[in-house]
């Protein structure tokens, strides 16, 4: 029997590439899918019901919608469909109300951070909800080796992303609170002697010997959340400037939002779109500096996976997932502190030769074991003990 899949179509700037590419690996493992926009209203959610008929297996979404809309949370539409969900977090999923936006008899969840998804299954006040680590991944038609004589043109290496991305409720978190840039002065002395540990327990514990208020009780408290999260924030902020600015020196670029151009000067080339135009930066590059999103624990982003199925070496912060997901020689070049990452970035530009092995061996890996197909087989196979 043919299974059938309903998948909603995100907004944002990376996200729809991984949604598009999953649609693509599910209907190659001889899935059916039915791609459409997330319902915006009302009118739009029995559209839909309409458009879908009786017989999807499941509705696919990447993320949630952060704007649900004022009469249907998430958990109205899947009980107006009467559908399984299967929802992949590849963002912090406490940003998105859940799991209280979720009804639990519906929802299956995947969350690309291990940690995070660890730390879940352990908190009893999911409901129900466990979810299941699920690694983002790369798309070998976009992510694909260079050809001959193709020209290094940032023989410094290159980064690519943004300074920050933008959160008016952190940054208003931030000017609010008294003393907040010192704190996050002090913070980042303490994290920069290893960038391996988790920024998130570093803040906890800094704010309870602030406090001097049990960490169970302050855990609670929405304030203390939001400080948390406000330090994160920040503290992710300084680490991929530093890290950047002093790892990508002359013959490097940097491509992403204007803020760049502030902190790096010249070295900063512009925005690059997702998907080939980026493949071009990784082949002219040699390396690619990978520095995680404050809102990972220890989870991987899209560059170590895209650089890698190019071929290209990835320089990177260390996490255990680089392990658990490459194996323990670590195909990845991965460092705890900032001189590491120095010393690291000069021996692969000393010696390319290693570097375009480790590279090579890195893309073997992924093809085998990380790309989006991988990824769907995955929650097909989820899917199919769910419905059983």
């Amino acid at each position: 029997m043919l299974m059938r899949i309903f998948a909603l179509r995100p907004e944002g700037l990376v996200i729809p590439f991984i949604h598009t590419s999953m649609v693509r690996a599910f209907r190659s493992l001889g899935v059916e899918v039915l791609d459409l926009p997330f319902p915006q209203d009302e009118k739009d959610i029995h559209t839909l019901k309409y458009r879908v008929g009786s017989d999807p297996a499941a509705v696919f979404t990447v993320d949630l919608p952060i704007e649900i809309t004022r009469k249907n949370s998430i958990k109205d539409i899947q009980s107006f469909l009467g559908f399984p969900w299967i929802v992949w977090f590849v963002d912090d999923p406490d940003g998105y109300g859940f799991p209280e936006s979720c009804d639990p008899s519906l929802s299956i969840v995947f969350c690309w951070d291990r940690e995070i998804a660890r730390a879940i299954r352990m908190d009893g006040s999911w409901k129900g909800i466990s979810p299941t680590h699920l690694p983002l991944a790369t798309d070998p038609e976009v992510f694909h080796p260079k050809g001959e004589g193709f020209p290094i043109t940032f023989p410094g290496g290159v980064f690519v992303g943004s300074t920050a991305h933008p959160n008016s409720i952190l940054d208003g978190a931030a000017r609010n609170s008294p003393g907040f840039d010192e704190d996050i002065l002090n913070l980042w002395k303490l994290w920069k002697r290893d960038l391996s540990k988790v920024s998130q327990e570093l803040a906890w514990g800094f704010l309870q010997e602030k406090v001097r208020i049990g960490l169970g009780t302050l855990r609670r408290a929405p304030l203390a959340r939001l400080w948390v999260h406000a330090a994160v924030y920040r503290l992710g902020q300084r680490k991929r400037k530093e890290i950047v600015s002093r790892v990508i020196g002359e013959g490097g670029g940097i491509f992403g939002d204007p803020g760049w151009g502030q902190t790096v000067g010249n070295l900063y080339r512009g925005e690059v779109t997702y998907g080939e135009d980026l493949r071009l930066v990784y082949h002219a590059s040699a390396f690619v500096l990978d520095i995680r999103q404050p809102q990972s624990k220890t989870g991987l982003t899209q560059r170590i996976f895209d650089a890698s199925a190019c071929g290209i070496p990835v320089l990177a912060d260390f996490s255990p997932e680089l392990e658990y997901l490459f194996g323990p020689e670590r195909e990845i070049y991965a460092f705890h502190t900032l001189k590491e990452a120095q010393e690291m970035k000069n021996r692969i530009l000393l010696d390319s030769g290693s570097g375009i092995k480790k590279g090579a061996r890195a893309r073997e890996i992924v093809l085998a074991l990380h790309t989006y197909r991988n990824r769907a087989r995955q929650i097909l196979e989820a899917l199919h003990r769910f419905l059983a």
